[in-house]
């Protein structure tokens, strides 16, 4: 899947969670193209969007059929939203993304504890995959 794909996907799933009051696309200019902002438990929360590609991708040409397997387990119990940028609400985000159930997705987790800062990950079943850094 492709960012600017993942971009509204993304938006339309945090949508759907009743825990987020809002959800837009974001950007900070050239630095930081795409991303998405979101009010979680009341405060704004932000997250970059950067992805890798399929190696031998070639982003100039139009996205192929997606590759599509298992989807990733729902997460039961959901995670409650921190509201913050911290490992909560990293993992509450992760589980919105996993139970949309999408057949492109393979995996979606939050970082570990050894991780500088708090975000999240997709790997698709194409090879792509999808970093989000909290802001």
């Amino acid at each position: 899947m492709r960012i600017d794909r993942f971009q509204s996907f993304a938006v339309d799933a945090y949508r759907q969670a009743p825990e987020i009051a809002s959800a837009d696309p974001w950007q900070e200019g050239t630095r930081r193209p795409y991303g998405i902002e979101m009010t979680v438990a009341g405060q704004t929360v932000r997250h970059a969007l950067t992805r890798v590609r399929v190696p031998g991708e070639d982003v100039e040409q139009p996205e192929r059929d997606p590759a599509e397997g298992e989807p990733p387990a729902p997460v039961e119990p959901r995670p409650a939203p921190g509201g913050a940028r911290d490992r909560q609400t990293a993992r509450f985000l992760a589980a919105v993304l996993a139970d949309t159930g999408h057949p492109e997705i393979a995996r979606v987790y939050a970082y570990d504890e050894s991780s500088t800062d708090p975000g999240l990950g997709v790997e698709f079943h194409s090879g792509a995959k999808i970093h989000m850094l909290l802001m």
